[in-house]
């Protein structure tokens, strides 16, 4: 009977491996259309890796990746679990993009010394440097992910440091390489035995460069003047040795050398003079030949003079019209750009983060999502996702006025009310300020308390949102 069942049971894997054997699994895009989840998870995973997700949360990335890698391989495999395990992926991808922006708070100066070193292409130039950078990042994140924030903040100095390292490596690397390696190659060719003065500018200002970047590696518009002097100052020591040694070459006597000069003068003043003074002193030649250039200049300048008059007419009854088209224009262009930021800033938070609504050209933010303890003013540290996208949204606008208001519902006292409510302004007034390097000057406050509720008190869901702190946004007149 043992031999029996054995039999049947080594039968039954036989044929149960030989039935998985032939099933035909399906492509990734049969996958795609059989279990849609799947596509939305790998495109989200593909934003996810530019907006470098995969560095500011690796470790809730990596386990969205591997959750889509499963979800394939089952949907290819035609198991109904593909489409759960899709959702798991991201539901854990949008746990990134909030770990993601509390290292963007916590890690703020590591972040900004990150954007310097990419915007001077040290992921290019300079990439060792930059790995380093970007290893130590991953660790510090990896650390926020993990709860342990106080040793991702000890550490974030020496990352901002490595990262600034990187991007000075490459601002001199994209700027000065060129003057460095002209000056190499003239100095192989001996250019500097041959024209040792020129080839010394041309040194001169390649130090110049090399220490205007020490000194403010943003000013790289002065550095690249410095750095093109020196390439200027090289090709001229090159020409000059390439005049010597022809000299040389063709044993060209005194006379030889000054007869080529006069002949390259003459050739360059043919145009429009025919005959060079040759049989004065170089001096008096020089004065002639400059006064004969001048006078012909003078004259073709007194006949520009009638017709630009001519043009200045036509040109000002043609720049009013376009003066008057161009302020049209720019209305309907300075309407259209509020309104798309108005929509991106809307975008940004949930239904029961905030409502925004648009007042002529003002924003209003009315956020529901702050978390105060009650009877307290103090914010909470769940509130500074919630902060953060409100300093985004002001962002948008540069220059505007901000106005904070604070609202309670009418549970307590109206003195105590109107009290919390202005304190409630504050705290978020001080954050706006100190995170979001919005001058303080430019931030008014005002507590409501219960004075101007937006719902019902007599229910819970009404006393929910009385309780609320509105951002104001005041844009200039002068919008860009």
């Amino acid at each position: 009977m043992k031999r029996v069942t054995a039999f049947l049971t080594v039968t039954t894997l036989t044929l149960g491996l030989a039935s998985c054997a032939s099933r035909t699994l399906l492509s990734d895009q049969a996958a795609y259309q059989q279990y849609p989840v799947l596509p939305e998870l790998h495109a989200q995973l593909t934003q996810g890796q530019a907006d470098d997700l995969n560095v500011f949360s690796p470790q809730r990335f990596s386990m969205a990746s591997k959750s889509y890698q499963d979800a394939l391989n089952r949907g290819k495999a035609g198991d109904s679990k593909a489409d759960s395990l899709a959702k798991q992926g991201l539901a854990t991808l949008g746990e990134a993009r909030e770990n993601a922006q509390l290292a963007a708070y916590h890690l703020d100066e590591v972040f900004a010394a990150r954007k310097k070193a990419l915007a001077a292409n040290a992921d290019k130039v300079t990439p060792d440097v930059f790995r380093q950078a970007e290893s130590g990042m991953v660790n510090l994140t990896g650390l926020i992910e993990k709860g342990k924030l106080e040793e991702a903040k000890a550490g974030r100095s020496d990352i901002a440091k490595l990262y600034s390292k990187a991007e000075l490596a490459a601002l001199k690397g994209n700027i000065v390489d060129q003057a460095r390696d002209a000056i190499a190659a003239a100095k192989r060719r001996d250019v500097d035995d041959l024209a040792p003065r020129t080839m010394a500018l041309a040194q001169e200002e390649f130090q110049l460069a090399l220490k205007t970047l020490d000194a403010d590696r943003t000013d790289t518009q002065r550095a690249q003047t410095h750095a093109q002097k020196a390439l200027w100052n090289t090709l001229r020591a090159e020409h000059i040795a390439d005049m010597i040694t022809h000299f040389d070459e063709s044993d060209f006597n005194e006379e030889d050398k000054v007869l080529w000069y006069q002949q390259q003068v003459a050739n360059i003043v043919a145009p429009v003079v025919s005959d060079a003074s040759f049989n004065l002193p170089n001096k008096e030649l020089v004065k002639d030949l400059n006064a004969q250039l001048v006078s012909i200049l003078n004259k073709n300048a007194s006949s520009m003079v009638a017709l630009e008059r001519a043009n200045d007419r036509a040109l000002n009854m043609a720049s009013e019209k376009a003066d008057i088209l161009t302020e049209q224009k720019n209305a309907a262009q300075r309407d259209q750009a509020i309104k798309e930021k108005f929509i991106a800033i809307q975008s940004l938070f949930s239904q029961k983060e905030a409502e925004v609504y648009r007042q002529l050209d003002n924003v209003l933010i009315r956020a529901y999502g702050f978390n105060f303890p009650s009877g307290e003013s103090e914010i909470q540290g769940e509130n500074y996702i919630l902060v953060n996208k409100i300093i985004e949204a002001i962002h948008e606008f540069p220059g505007a006025a901000i106005v904070v208001t604070g609202h309670t519902d009418d549970r307590g006292s109206k003195n105590m009310n109107q009290l919390l409510s202005g304190q409630r302004a504050e705290v978020v007034a001080r954050i706006l300020a100190e995170i979001g390097r919005i001058p303080a000057q430019k931030i008014s406050v005002q507590g409501y308390g219960e004075q101007q509720p937006v719902a019902s008190n007599e229910t819970a869901q009404g006393r929910a949102s009385n309780r609320r702190v509105e951002v104001l946004i005041v844009n200039p007149e002068d919008f860009e």
